[in-house]
């Protein structure tokens, strides 16, 4: 949907407002004196701080023609916000990586008029613009990035820079929940406006994921994450559960090894339960394991099998005088290809529960 409005010759639309603090930010800025119970301590330069960003906010240097504006960067803060919801920032590292694309582009997609493409490279370089978000390169790529006056392609991005990171103010900002609700309503009111309704229940829906991501990657770290109760909506569980499994295998098939990730940040391997879910009603991503579609199909099939000694188990139905078979038959004995954080790395008893119902006929 086009966006339209009147801009200076700095990027500033000629409507912006900067609205004082108050209103809105009154409760964060409640919260923070609340936290610090002190009028000279960081609750104060919390909320000073938070006001900053607002104001740097309306005024992100953005594409113009024909009275319409580019939606990347706003919902490349979007996508970090999200981020930031789901556990993922904790570290001030911004990853140009399948979760931030994933978010970035049904962001984009929700906003976008006919002409804009996603192309995740322009935002995620040119952010650099507004100053508070900065790159770091590559070891050895230092003079090529300072260099560079923008990208045009993930190869650009890839090549030469390692991550994304923001001033550790707006970084600490983004981590409080109130701060990041109200930073998140004020990119979604100045820019999209007309979009506002459709964004808003967009981004609850992905707080719900965010919400059961950060419960399920604090399985894996061995703590109680207090976070509202499972939902019941079945695109929720499934989605979060998918995303916490395919980072931890860094998006490789545990099987093949195969490891394709599209320009858009599409990935080939999926989640497989070793459990089922329906069996045990557990997400835990420990319960997990990453596999390219044909392999997860023979999983679900019990045709194969990861065992408790870490190897592959193939079933004895496959005839190998199929040629057919080869690439099944091939996998028994082998390593299985495991997380690096070994938390992350299957739990005995569901590995156990596969090898157990391996077919035998």
């Amino acid at each position: 949907m086009p966006r339209h409005g009147s801009f200076a010759a700095d990027g500033v639309p000629r409507d912006a407002t900067f609205r004082p603090l108050g209103g809105e930010i009154s409760s964060l800025h409640w919260a923070c004196n609340v936290r610090s119970r002190s009028p000279d301590s960081a609750g104060i330069f919390c909320v000073i701080g938070l006001d900053s960003y607002l104001r740097r906010f309306q005024c992100l240097r953005v594409n113009r023609r024909a009275g319409s504006f580019s939606p990347h960067k706003p919902c490349m803060l979007l996508a970090v916000m999200e981020l930031a919801e789901a556990g993922v920032l904790s570290e001030n590292r911004i990853l140009f990586a399948p979760p931030l694309m994933e978010r970035y582009r049904a962001l984009f997609d929700l906003v976008r008029s006919e002409r804009d493409h996603p192309n995740p490279y322009f935002p995620f370089f040119h952010l650099r613009a507004e100053r508070f978000w900065h790159l770091r390169a590559l070891p050895g790529r230092e003079d090529v990035l300072a260099a560079m006056k923008t990208a045009r392609s993930v190869a650009d991005i890839e090549q030469n820079i390692a991550y994304a990171f923001l001033d550790e103010q707006l970084y600490r900002l983004l981590l409080d929940p109130v701060a990041r609700e109200v930073l998140r309503n004020e990119l979604v009111g100045f820019w999209f406006p007309a979009e506002r309704a459709q964004l808003l229940a967009l981004l609850q829906r992905e707080g719900a994921l965010g919400r059961y991501e950060r419960r399920l990657r604090g399985l894996t770290e061995g703590q109680y994450v207090r976070e509202p109760a499972e939902p019941d909506v079945e695109k929720v569980r499934s989605t979060a559960f998918r995303r916490t499994v395919l980072e931890a295998y860094d998006y490789r098939c545990a099987a093949s090894g195969w490891r394709i990730i599209l320009p858009d940040g599409q990935v080939m391997a999926e989640a497989a339960h070793l459990i089922p879910f329906a069996a045990s009603a557990d997400d835990d991503p420990r319960n997990g394991i990453a596999l390219a579609p044909s392999y997860h199909w023979a999983l679900d099939r019990n045709l194969i099998a990861p065992g408790p000694d870490l190897r592959w188990h193939v079933s004895k139905v496959l005839d190998p005088r199929l040629r057919d078979n080869v690439a099944l038959l091939d996998l028994d004995g082998t390593d299985i290809l495991l997380p690096q954080n070994a938390r992350c790395r299957p739990r005995e008893d569901a590995l156990q529960y596969r090898l157990e119902h391996l077919r035998d006929r």
